[in-house]
């Protein structure tokens, strides 16, 4: 399963676009919000998607655990499973992580981070209101988007 990037968000950032080398740089920032937020969208349809890439492509290559860490943190959270229970622990982590795929996760692990990440895309339309004309004026108020979404979770 590939990594999907909505296409109103590829809309949504077409000012801001060239700035950013390879568009998964793009679904990184939906995914930080949507992890931000604890916020998924499960309604997005494949026809609403664009798929990106099956691996972490990139500077990303290096950090794709990190990112898969993050993902098993936002859903044992979300969940409400302690880390005391091993047992849970254990089983949602199995259930999101493939060793051997180049992602180094299941095909439902990388069907939840697409939801975060549309997730994510909602998030950020609903705080910006319009959508980001500079690079400048979005870097700024897009770190503040995601303090405040942590801060009201």
């Amino acid at each position: 399963m590939d990594f999907q990037l909505r296409k109103d968000a590829r809309k949504w950032f077409k000012d801001i676009s060239s700035n950013y080398p390879i568009l998964f740089d793009l679904y990184y920032l939906c995914l930080m919000a949507g992890f931000a937020s604890g916020r998924k969208n499960l309604d997005i349809h494949s026809d609403d998607v664009d798929d990106l890439v099956e691996n972490f492509p990139g500077e990303f290559r290096s950090r794709g655990r990190l990112l898969v860490g993050l993902l098993i943190h936002t859903e044992i959270s979300r969940l409400g499973i302690d880390l005391d229970e091993r047992d849970a622990v254990y089983r949602r982590v199995a259930e999101l992580v493939e060793p051997n795929s180049p992602s180094y996760m299941s095909n439902e692990g990388v069907r939840l981070m697409n939801q975060y990440a549309h997730g994510g895309f909602d998030a950020l339309c609903e705080y910006f209101g319009d959508r980001p004309r500079s690079i400048e004026t979005f870097i700024r108020k897009y770190f503040r988007c995601v303090n405040d979404i942590k801060k009201n979770v």
